[in-house]
């Protein structure tokens, strides 16, 4: 193995971790120097590389990611086979399989949604695609995956972070998160209430394959606000509960 290789390497993942961060607005060149603390010439060079390579488009000066991913997401999740578990079992529960379903990936202080299920026939609404990211702190899935983890690895984890506004409901500072996992934990699932999109209520419970573990995926069950006033949240959540006892956790041992 050529080691010379290796810190080149290193620096253009820092790049790529850099330009997902930054999503649509992109960054220059200038920006990515400043932030990684690598010379200007040789990010540079490397930005030109994953170009090149179709991991990172230029548009304006300014750097994003590459069409590419995409195909590499897709080609990642056709290896999952237990996201097919993941369909079938909604489909076998009366009341989430009439509605919508999601299973999140945590990511930092973010999620990534790896699969979505949208009832036929069911009025199409806003909510998370396969792929899309979402911040952990306003989502019902989040909120699930960080409850399984102490107090102070929250605090961690959040420590300098911004907490984006997507409603005037989202969480806005790491005390109201704090206080809002200690509620998820004493009831046992996680709440979205029209923090990420109004008019839209979410139900989550962390995937644990033991008592304590530290979840690293979480399902959902997302409605319309009018309909969650239709349906007891207790007999969705208990769906969710059995939908996270029955679907083994893929990425159980694995490591990120």
């Amino acid at each position: 193995m050529d080691r010379s290789a290796v810190p080149a390497l290193t620096r253009a993942m820092s790049i790529v971790d850099l330009l997902a961060d930054a999503g649509q607005a992109g960054l220059t060149v200038a920006d990515i120097a400043a932030r990684t603390g690598i010379a200007k010439s040789t990010t540079a060079l490397l930005c030109s590389v994953l170009e090149d390579e179709g991991m990172a488009r230029r548009h304006d000066g300014r750097y994003r990611l590459g069409r590419r991913f995409l195909g590499l997401a897709a080609d990642y999740l056709a290896t999952v086979d237990d996201l097919e578990e993941f369909y079938a079992l909604v489909r076998r529960l009366p009341i989430i399989s009439r509605e919508a379903a999601r299973l999140a990936l945590m990511d930092g202080t973010d999620v990534i949604y790896l699969a979505r299920y949208e009832a036929a026939g069911r009025p199409r609404r806003v909510t998370g695609g396969i792929g899309d990211r979402f911040p952990a702190s306003i989502t019902a899935t989040g909120k699930a995956m960080l409850a399984t983890l102490p107090a102070e690895a929250v605090e961690d984890r959040f420590r300098g972070k911004l907490f984006p506004r997507y409603t005037e409901r989202s969480i806005q500072s790491l005390p109201d998160l704090l206080r809002d996992l200690a509620e998820v934990r004493e009831r046992g699932y996680a709440i979205d209430d029209e923090e990420t999109n109004l008019g839209q209520v979410c139900y989550s419970v962390a995937v644990q394959n033991a008592p304590g573990e530290v979840a690293t995926l979480a399902v959902s069950s997302t409605m319309s606000r009018q309909r969650s006033t239709e349906l007891s949240p207790a007999d969705v959540v208990a769906e969710l509960q059995q939908l996270a006892g029955l679907f083994r956790n893929p990425l159980a041992g694995r490591s990120f």
